[in-house]
């Protein structure tokens, strides 16, 4: 087969997110997180939907007054796109029933977005916040953008992993992403002194996958340190990084709740993170 004809064949072979949701609220870190989402799209030809989750500002309102107050939303959800330079890249609508109804609209993409402030973000994660709730309950991965993410092209991929079957869902997703960016991927793991060369092994069957992608994988066996700060280092100063994590893991990788790994990482790389639940 020509060179060509190679390349041709491997752009054919390209999945990645057959579409990508954005929660939009007006907030800057919602439109950082919009364009980072375009970027990311521009890449691997996926469509982009900013969805606006509207909810009326008082309690009871007749039907056209609803009516009325979301066309208004709709409008204002234009005005957002337009702000973040993205309205000819994107389809914008309106959902009701505030930010947990982005939910209800996840089943029809790949992959969610959210910013890290604002009323879809996640500035603490806590008990009760829409990021939490969305952390716990979607079915799909779900990207925290950072505000002000360097760049929107995503050329490196980080995957912690440690061999559970949430850290298999976030293998086979960023094996996909992977192949549809043309990214290089490094998998990373953190074990205790003296295992590195077993664990070696263990690690490259963990992401056969990626492998399989035609991708080449580089390991990072971090020893004696946590997890966050395994894939931490594996990140700094490469701002064009992914970082990807299961939703839940085992040993080093374990839960990904509240105050576990996914709240460390946001606060702690600088980068966007995808938490991918595993497969139901």
């Amino acid at each position: 087969m020509s060179q060509s004809l190679a390349h041709d064949a491997k752009l054919q072979a390209r999945s990645g997110p057959r579409s990508i949701v954005v929660g939009v609220d007006g907030s800057a870190a919602s439109l950082d997180a919009l364009r980072w989402a375009v970027g990311l799209a521009g890449f691997s030809g996926t469509p982009v939907s900013a969805v606006h989750a509207f909810t009326p500002s008082y309690a009871e309102v007749s039907p056209p007054q609803y009516e009325l107050l979301q066309a208004e939303a709709a409008q204002m959800l234009g005005v957002w796109c337009a702000e973040a330079g993205v309205a000819e890249s994107v389809d914008p609508f309106v959902v009701g029933g505030g930010p947990g109804a982005l939910l209800s609209v996840v089943h029809q993409t790949d992959l969610l977005v959210v910013g890290t402030r604002g009323d879809y973000g996640v500035a603490h994660l806590h008990i009760g916040s829409v990021a939490h709730h969305l952390v716990h309950h979607t079915s799909v991965p779900l990207a925290i953008v950072p505000a002000r993410v360097a760049g929107d092209r995503v050329s490196r991929i980080v995957i912690g992993v440690d061999g559970s079957v949430g850290s298999s869902a976030a293998v086979t997703f960023a094996a996909s992403l992977a192949l549809a960016l043309d990214a290089a991927v490094v998998a990373v793991h953190a074990a205790e002194r003296g295992t590195e060369v077993p664990v070696l092994a263990r690690v490259r069957e963990w992401v056969a996958p990626v492998a399989a992608q035609g991708v080449a994988v580089e390991v990072e066996i971090s020893t004696d340190v946590a997890p966050v700060t395994a894939i931490c280092r594996a990140i700094a100063g490469k701002p064009d990084t992914l970082a990807v994590v299961g939703t839940r893991g085992l040993g080093g990788f374990s839960g990904l709740r509240l105050g576990g790994v996914a709240t460390h990482l946001v606060h702690s790389c600088d980068v966007a993170v995808a938490l991918v639940p595993r497969a139901s």
